[in-house]
């Protein structure tokens, strides 16, 4: 039986056996919400041509193709708008006939946000996006500690809650009476019906004390005071914050990505902030990919030296590698490995650097240049601005039961700094310690 992943090569495959390779590459592979393959041509073909490739894709590729209709021309009706709708990514496929590019578009129920080219660079204040594979890794209490030491050197930032599902840093930097009374899921559910205005966006962010009196920290928690007055609703509201929705003024549908950055770039709009910091979602869940893709933030990713760690990302940079780079905004530049919990000999954070180098050279560091002649960066092992040359955070037990609200003294510069240290100065790169050290 054909399975999943063989399915597209297998059908590819069986296409060539009418079709030459010229018609494969020029026309659409589409993969609907189920699964299911076809293939739209652009080159004219006759009905029995059609009829008899797609028999034969049947014979060989059922259940992921249909007895009849997998192929098909582009005259037929829909077919158009199918196309000009959806984003398109480009895979090669190994087939009886030797390698093939194809052009692929997978329609998706959820997921769909993955499918999204990586948006240029944000205008304004740095973005920065806190991501993992696996929670537990650290990576909320360094975004607060970051928050924190460019706030003690006068600094202003903005942190937005997105972990929706496991809200953490609103509860972190707010006591429950500072709580603004919406937050982020609450945003999320009420774009998809109007635009937010102002006074609501105002009414999603609420000043810390965490900054120490000197800069300024403002929250937006994923989920604010009218979550705690009714509870119940939360899961309801979550069952509809990542679904399409239609504008209000031309009826164009709105995916969850095109929504958040518009609300992203929205609260960027409320105050002038040196830096703008995104909690994102652990794992590969559906709200994790418009922080990671559509905000137009440095991505860093976090994780600790262990197996789960480097097959997670092996999965999400595979992905990442069918989205096209360019000179101008090279979307790679904006990701970068953060060493989580990591031993202070240099040997092991080599051993941890060696393996990420390794995952991205197989899936996104380039040799030659592109088919265009664009020729983007490469990069070495030792280079320390690579992607792959990961930012170390040691480990340190002090910052494993994090609640700096009731515990203040973690907070010192000279006890952050030692854990924190190569981080800080990435984020930061003019900052030094007062003089008292503290």
């Amino acid at each position: 039986m054909v399975t999943f992943d063989e399915s597209l090569g297998v059908f590819a495959s069986s296409l060539l056996s009418s079709l030459d390779t010229g018609v494969l590459e020029a026309g659409w592979m589409i993969r609907d919400a189920s699964g299911r393959l076809s293939f739209i041509t652009a080159t004219p073909i006759s009905d029995e041509m059609a009829e008899l490739a797609a028999q034969n894709a049947f014979e060989a590729a059922a259940p992921y193709v249909r007895a009849d209709g997998s192929v098909m021309g582009f005259d037929v009706p829909g077919v158009e708008s199918v196309i000009a709708n959806a984003p398109v990514y480009e895979q090669v496929i190994q087939t009886s006939g030797g390698d093939v590019r194809l052009k692929v578009i997978d329609q998706r129920i959820v997921g769909a946000d993955w499918l999204e080219t990586p948006s240029s660079r944000a205008d304004g204040a740095p973005r920065y996006v806190f991501a993992s594979i696996k929670g537990g890794v650290g990576r909320t209490t360094a975004l607060a500690v970051a928050a924190r030491d460019l706030a003690q050197s006068g600094k202003k930032v903005l942190i937005v809650d997105m972990d929706l599902e496991a809200p953490g840093v609103g509860s972190m930097l707010l006591k429950a009476e500072q709580l603004p009374r919406y937050g982020m899921l609450d945003a999320c559910v009420e774009s998809a019906l109007s635009p937010v205005r102002r006074d609501f966006l105002l009414d999603m962010v609420s000043a810390s004390d965490f900054g120490g009196g000197k800069g300024l920290i403002d929250v937006v928690p994923a989920v604010g005071l009218m979550a705690l007055e009714w509870p119940g609703n939360v899961l309801a509201k979550l069952a509809r914050a990542y679904i399409e929705s239609a504008a209000e003024t031309d009826g164009t549908l709105q995916t969850f990505a095109q929504r958040t950055r518009a609300l992203v770039d929205a609260l960027c709009d409320v105050k002038r902030y040196d830096a703008v910091f995104i909690d994102a979602r652990a794992g590969l869940n559906e709200s994790t990919a418009p922080a990671m893709l559509s905000l137009g933030a440095k991505v860093l990713l976090f994780g600790e030296d262990t197996p789960q760690t480097f097959a997670g990302y092996r999965f999400l940079l595979a992905h990442l590698s069918r989205f096209e780079r360019s000179e101008q905004d090279d979307w790679l530049d904006r990701i970068h490995m953060v060493h989580a919990k990591a031993s202070p000999l240099p040997e092991k954070q080599q051993m941890f650097r060696d393996r990420s180098y390794e995952i991205f050279r197989e899936f996104l560091y380039q040799d030659d240049p592109l088919d265009d002649g664009v020729s983007l960066p490469e990069f070495t092992l030792d280079d320390v601005e690579a992607p792959h040359y990961a930012i170390p955070i040691l480990r340190d037990s002090n910052y494993f039961e994090f609640d700096p609200l009731s515990d203040s003294s973690v907070m010192t510069t000279a006890l952050y700094e030692r854990t924190y240290d190569a981080l800080l100065r990435r984020l930061n790169p003019s900052r030094s310690l007062d003089s008292d050290g503290k």
